[in-house]
């Protein structure tokens, strides 16, 4: 073989390749540093995001103290309304319920006293009714007959002087003259016997309205304190049973939605927790109220958000690589409520641009506790002052304090 010849390549590359290498590096360069000058990309400030209505969320409290049993809904939950959401067990409940039916039982009882008061003084009062009449009758029978046996008593006395003077005469038969006076004597007795009847009859008459009085006067001071204490037992167990009316057993409370909706916030998530009266357990939404978006925002992004930015909107419903991102704006920004996951986080309310996300053509209407990721475009922002930034760090942490 040759010399001149070698079985490896050249190791120096043809003048034409080195050139066109380094000819096409610089350009990569100085199309880097032009696109870093001039390509600027959207700035956002990015944060969860969860629906709910405009008008806000509705609280769920614990009506009476005690511990929670159970929790019978989890956030997201769609409920409908009455639907049981907590159940609590509250010894002062099951007092409460136990006076309720003991004070029910002593105003049934006010009633069938009263029931029976009323019976009474009905019959009562057909009774005197009727002896009235009967006494009346008797009155008017005896008055009659002794007008009656007066007249005879006169004629038959007139007989007997006559008799008794004809005797005497020898003209009428002396037996028959003492028979007349006996007749006088009897019809006399007669008379007296039917006034004394007549007198006893009257009497009791009077009696008998002096009696009825009384017993209408007994009877309407029962019927008023009956009355009085049905009507205050009433008033006390339409108030006693606004409290227990969710009561299902003796010792718990039942929690129940008053719309039907979505539950958005617990603050309660599990058995066995102490509540008081009035303690928030949780927030729901009700279904078709308007929607808005609410973001919590990391504080380092709250100086450059402002109301009117736009914001794109990612639910975790609506994956958006098949159903898109929606957009909203910004309408309101500030400090966070109690029911952020991040107490003392800011937050921002997005109004929505739509309320439906179209899924196999149809129109699926957003819903109270959807979730989602949310970027607000606070604007626009050169690449090169990315590559700037440790540069500006650097040089701020080199800064001297003022007067050292």
């Amino acid at each position: 073989m040759p010399d001149s010849q070698t079985p490896f390549l050249d190791p120096e590359p043809p003048h034409w390749a080195a050139r066109g290498l380094a000819y096409t590096i610089i350009s990569l360069f100085l199309i880097a540093v032009l696109s870093a000058w001039l390509v600027s990309v959207p700035e956002t400030v990015s944060g969860r995001f969860i629906l709910v209505p405009i008008r806000g969320t509705d609280p769920i409290r614990a009506q009476k103290e005690g511990v929670i049993a159970q929790v019978a809904v989890e956030e997201g939950d769609t409920v409908p309304a009455g639907a049981t959401l907590f159940l609590i067990h509250s010894s002062p409940m099951s007092d409460r319920s136990s006076d309720l039916r003991t004070l029910e039982t002593q105003s049934r009882a006010n009633e069938e006293r009263l029931r029976i008061a009323a019976s009474q003084f009905d019959t009562r009062k057909r009774q005197d009714a009727a002896e009235q009449r009967r006494l009346d009758t008797k009155s008017k029978f005896l008055a009659q007959l002794i007008v009656s046996k007066k007249k005879r008593l006169g004629l038959t006395r007139e007989l007997a002087d006559s008799a008794l003077s004809g005797s005497r005469s020898g003209a009428i038969n002396r037996l028959d003259a003492t028979r007349l006076d006996l007749e006088v004597t009897s019809l006399a007795e007669e008379v007296e016997t039917a006034q004394n009847d007549l007198d006893d009859a009257k009497a009791a008459l009077v009696r008998l309205g002096q009696d009825g009085e009384a017993r209408d006067l007994e009877y309407r001071e029962t019927k008023r304190g009956l009355e009085e204490a049905l009507e205050t037992e009433k008033i006390r167990i339409a108030s006693m049973y606004q409290d227990v009316s969710n009561v299902v057993t003796d010792s718990g409370v039942v929690i129940k939605s008053t719309c039907a909706g979505t539950i958005l916030h617990l603050k309660v998530n599990g058995a066995g927790a102490v509540v008081a009266a009035n303690d928030i357990l949780g927030e729901m939404a009700c279904s078709g109220d308007r929607l808005q978006g609410e973001l919590e925002l990391p504080e380092s992004g709250v100086p450059m958000v402002r109301t009117g930015q736009g914001v794109k909107l990612r639910f975790d419903a609506f994956p958006y690589q098949r159903f898109g991102i929606r957009f909203g704006t910004v309408h309101w920004l500030g400090p966070t409520g109690e029911s952020a996951p991040t107490p003392g986080s800011f937050r921002a309310l997005v109004e929505l641009t739509d309320d439906s996300i179209k899924v196999g053509g149809v129109n699926r209407a957003l819903l109270p506790g959807m979730r989602g990721q949310a970027d607000i475009v606070i604007g626009r922002r050169p690449l090169y002052t990315y590559a700037l930034e440790p540069i500006q760090a650097l040089r701020e942490n080199f800064k001297q304090v003022p007067g050292k």
